[in-house]
């Protein structure tokens, strides 16, 4: 149970920082993390074990995109 509340903190985490990159104010980022736990919690477990994976693929795919990005100067890798 504690490692599920330590990972779903940190895919919470990672996607209020997602919907405040595309624009949400900080004002809104609790409520933010508020709707996404929401999903995690209430989901059925064999749903929120997809939801995880997928994000974590997803998150994991999408920051080494940025890294390489980066590294390459801001051109598309």
């Amino acid at each position: 149970m504690e490692n599920e509340v330590l990972q779903i903190a940190a895919l919470v985490a990672a996607y209020v920082g997602v919907i405040k990159g595309l624009g949400l104010p900080d004002r809104f980022a609790p409520l933010a993390a508020l709707l996404v736990s929401s999903v995690f919690v209430f989901a059925p477990d064999a749903v929120q074990d997809k939801i995880a994976l997928v994000s974590i693929i997803g998150l994991t795919a999408s920051g080494a995109y940025q890294y390489v990005k980066k590294q390459s100067g801001g051109k598309d890798a």
